[in-house]
């Protein structure tokens, strides 16, 4: 059974002989690269964007190709357990082959396949190696979130119930509890994680967006986004209606104020 049913073949593209053309959405959690991956998608001309090396998402894949006795081994993955997805025997080779196999069904009839990857997946699988040498030359946008404080809120209180989207329920009976140590736990990461893409990618031709920009305008941001991967026609390419809504409440608001107040 598949975790993520948009990993089963019913999502998967034609085959396609067009020139392969790749391009990556660089982000740290909650910065809204869900919601510009699925826009991007729906406009059926530039792949299937997901976080391909996200640890849940190769369980997914080995469940799915990786053979029986891969099969059976990441199947019994779930919860904490799935951070052990993709630990052994995982080199170089074996990365570039899961992407290779993905790349292979979740490419569009005009060639391009898209992905994004946390700085952490970043760090994890490729370390100060470039990307392009297990991918070849790639187009990159990066999404960040403005409001950091607001960004490290709902990771935590992700974190704590298991709901990373609008569409999902929670995983955890209790509700989730403000912790002011855990808050600031998370801004740390982010910050360091941000220092970690400004470093990859100094030098790169990179669009920047942000969560900000893509709730206010997300028509003209994911053009802007299609223009910048080189997409023919980008301005008149249809941006459906958001299949994932915004998160944040009233709850939100409260942590941050507590937050801000220093409790």
């Amino acid at each position: 059974m598949l975790l993520d049913p948009r990993n089963g073949p019913s999502w998967d593209l034609p085959r396609t002989t067009a020139p392969r053309a790749i391009y990556v959405i660089a982000s740290t959690p909650r910065t809204g690269s869900t919601l510009l991956c699925r826009s991007l998608w729906d406009t059926g001309m530039v792949g299937a964007p997901k976080e391909y090396l996200n640890p849940m998402q190769i369980r997914d894949w080995e469940v799915r190709l990786g053979g029986m006795a891969s099969s059976l081994r990441h199947r019994a993955l779930s919860g904490p357990a799935l951070a052990l997805a993709g630990r052994l025997g995982w080199g170089e080779a074996r990365v570039t082959a899961h992407l290779e196999r993905v790349m292979r069904r979740r490419t569009s009839a005009t060639g391009w396949f898209g992905m994004k990857i946390h700085a952490h997946h970043h760090r994890r699988w490729f370390g100060t190696r470039s990307m392009e040498s297990a991918l070849g030359p790639i187009r990159w946008i990066r999404i960040v979130r403005a409001d950091r404080l607001a960004q490290a809120v709902s990771w935590e209180r992700a974190l704590q119930t298991g709901r990373w989207a609008s569409h999902q329920g929670s995983s955890w009976s209790l509700p989730p509890r403000y912790s002011r140590n855990a808050i600031g736990r998370r801004l740390r990461t982010i910050e360091r994680d941000e220092a970690w893409w400004d470093d990859v990618l100094a030098g790169e031709d990179v669009l920047h967006l942000t969560y900000e920009r893509l709730h206010q305008a997300r028509a003209t941001a994911v053009r802007e986004a299609l223009r910048h991967i080189r997409v023919q026609g980008a301005e008149a390419i249809g941006v459906h209606a958001a299949s994932i809504e915004k998160q944040a409440d009233s709850l939100n608001l409260d942590w941050m104020r507590r937050y801000q107040r220093g409790l």
